[in-house]
């Protein structure tokens, strides 16, 4: 199982254009955070992290979108569910390995802007509360920048792989790699492009709903969400990771 996974996660994370596009990603997260005073580069943190998420979704996606699509098309899921190791063994092998990449990836770029900002500053003020930054001005809580930094890499890791099971479920379903990259990227894309105009509205705080706020939970925190957010995306996550991963074998079996 081990070398399935490391098989699998070499297939998806050394591909020419994904590490063109990482590369360039991680160029984009380093620059996009300037030394204005230490409250406004911390704030950056987080608002350009959020506005790095299109990023984020494009490269997860490229991953996963011919996960399955290129071994349908090169009869190799015949062979696969002969051998010893196939069916359940390469789909739970795919499942693990798409969910270390996506992590790996969008830690990368999380961590890149982080860097950039904290290393303007000698690592100072890292105790500072966050609603004393202008991204977290409506915000009353006491969690301090290291605090949420280190949040947020708790949450990007447990989303990255819910992000990846939708991702491998709609390639298993699929004969083309096309269809699982536009309808992961709007799945992903939708309440980002939302956001500005149901803050309009006042109604943007219904987007923690979504796995997009639960991955980036410095928008949670910034919109002051509920207990109850939190129980809904814990469901959401444990039902995704469940279910999907089995509604992809069976597209795979039967294919």
């Amino acid at each position: 199982m081990i070398t399935l996974i490391k098989l699998e996660l070499r297939k998806i994370l050394f591909k020419k254009r994904i590490l063109l596009a990482l590369t360039g990603s991680l160029f984009l997260s380093f620059i996009s955070i300037r030394a204005f005073s230490l409250k406004e580069t911390y704030a950056d943190i987080f608002s350009k992290s959020y506005g790095l998420v299109p990023l984020m979704g494009l490269i997860m996606f490229m991953m996963f979108s011919g996960s399955y699509t290129a071994e349908y098309n090169s009869n190799m899921s015949v062979l696969i569910k002969t051998t010893k190791n196939g069916k359940k063994e390469i789909v739970l092998a795919k499942s693990i390995a798409a969910g270390l990449g996506a992590t790996i990836t969008n830690l990368l770029i999380f961590l890149t802007v982080c860097l950039s900002a904290l290393t303007k500053y000698k690592f100072s003020g890292l105790n500072l509360p966050i609603k004393s930054l202008w991204y977290f001005d409506k915000c009353t809580s006491n969690i301090t920048v290291i605090q949420m930094i280190f949040i947020m890499i708790l949450t990007i890791t447990i989303w990255s792989f819910f992000f990846a099971q939708i991702g491998l479920f709609l390639s298993s379903i699929s004969n083309s790699a096309t269809i699982p990259f536009i309808f992961g990227g709007l799945i992903m894309g939708i309440p980002y492009l939302l956001e500005g105009f149901l803050k309009g509205i006042g109604f943007a705080k219904y987007l923690s709903f979504t796995p997009l706020w639960g991955m980036m939970s410095c928008q949670l925190v910034r919109y002051k969400t509920t207990s109850l957010t939190f129980i809904i995306l814990t469901i959401i996550f444990l039902l995704g990771t469940i279910l999907l991963p089995r509604f992809t074998l069976k597209a795979f079996v039967k294919e």
